[in-house]
């Protein structure tokens, strides 16, 4: 199997309870992230209508829950772990589900308003053809925006202390909530080896976007919002 299938099948091992998992270790910080980022989108989109709002790496489609707005048509989901998706659909049975990875992303050009990416960048098999379809199906001057666990090229105290929690800590206490203890030491690996901001930055950029706002979070989370431009 491929990158995509192995981490398909660890977030299917801990769909039900995944996202008490995800309160628990980071201290309920995680819905605050979620939110901050929906925010600051709405902000920067004013109050322009949204045809089409796409959540990649949905999950358990705690974004879809969270960024919702009366101007926002149709909102859909996708992620390629099928579990995490039909514990999303108990929630809201109306919401569009697409069991899909982001590098083939099954929409035609220009077609999406709003692209959302929640701690998803990081698992993906190839984060460069993710981003090229992500300029594909984005109208032109429309919003990509990532929430990722992002390495600082300075970091103080705290975001030091934060990557030994997340390093040592978190895979065992994830592994006690869920029983899946691979999961979460490949959770754990998987942000402590990713790249910094603006490595992200710089590949986002790369393949047509504009990068409108950046922002660090506490402790160790960033947020990066970049338009699209086709010419």
């Amino acid at each position: 199997m491929g990158k995509r299938e192995d981490v398909a099948e660890l977030f299917n091992g801990i769909s039900d309870k995944y996202e008490l998992a995800n309160h628990i270790l980071s201290f309920g910080l995680d819905i605050f992230w979620r939110k901050k980022a929906c925010r600051k989108l709405f902000r920067i989109n004013g109050g322009e209508k949204i045809e089409i709002f796409l959540d990649v790496a949905t999950g358990t489609g705690e974004v879809l829950k969270v960024c919702k707005k009366k101007n926002i048509k149709y909102s859909i989901g996708l992620d390629p772990a099928l579990k995490m998706l039909k514990k999303s659909k108990e929630k809201d049975q109306n919401l569009i589900l697409i069991n899909a990875g982001a590098e083939e992303l099954p929409f035609k050009d220009s077609s999406i308003d709003i692209i959302f990416v929640s701690f998803g960048v990081r698992n993906m098999e190839d984060r460069k053809k993710a981003f090229s379809e992500f300029h594909r199906v984005l109208k032109d001057g429309k919003y990509l925006v990532i929430l990722e666990f992002i390495h600082r090229e300075k970091g103080g105290i705290f975001y030091h202390l934060a990557h030994f929690y997340i390093k040592y800590i978190l895979p065992y206490v994830g592994g006690m909530i869920t029983g899946n203890f691979k999961a979460y030491k490949y959770l754990s690996y998987s942000i402590d080896h990713f790249i910094t901001a603006n490595i992200l930055k710089n590949e986002v950029e790369y393949f047509g976007f504009k990068i409108e706002y950046i922002e660090n979070l506490f402790p160790t989370v960033s947020i990066i919002i970049g338009k699209n431009e086709k010419n």
